[in-house]
């Protein structure tokens, strides 16, 4: 008899244990839904604000590359130890093909790499190594590079520079 009574208890706990297990699943599953939406709608406002303004997309076969001749060095400042630092890197400067003055520019980039090279040795010249050996300082020199460079040769046709070797010592 006791046996039948326990079997009876398990069997009404078990149900009751279904039945609240249904309620949980047409309860909270819209409202879990109603937030997955949210968390969506979310992260897709964000992702639009970081592909903002201030990057250019151009199709791959639109892309010119103008590549330094010879390995730039620059010195760095001291640091705080009065450690001496320098840089030496190679730089790829990337262009429209389709603008307008991508001819004329790109003859004029041709025959003044010796400008382009000091441009690009002044301005890292300017961050310390602490700086430079971290992927947000790179970023913002090659930024700084790019806002010099179009400002030098009057142009939006010259939208990226890029570091093929980049070595801090």
């Amino acid at each position: 008899m006791k046996k039948n009574l326990i079997s009876v208890i398990i069997l009404a706990l078990c149900l009751v244990n279904l039945v609240l297990n249904c309620l949980i699943v047409f309860v909270c599953m819209p409202s879990a839904q109603k937030t997955n939406n949210l968390i969506t709608d979310i992260a897709s406002v964000l992702k639009l604000e970081l592909t903002g303004s201030d990057t250019v997309q151009i199709p791959l076969e639109q892309i010119a590359t103008m590549e330094s001749a010879d390995t730039i060095m620059a010195n760095l400042p001291d640091d705080a130890a009065g450690g001496k630092h320098y840089a030496m890197l190679k730089y790829i400067i990337s262009m429209d093909n389709k603008a307008d003055d991508y001819a004329k520019l790109s003859s004029l980039l041709g025959s003044s790499m010796g400008l382009v090279d000091d441009t690009v040795r002044s301005t890292i010249s300017q961050y310390s190594y602490e700086q430079l050996n971290s992927a947000e300082g790179q970023s913002k020199v090659k930024k700084e590079i790019l806002r010099k460079l179009q400002q030098q040769f009057n142009t939006e046709t010259i939208y990226g520079v890029d570091f093929k070797e980049f070595t801090l010592q």
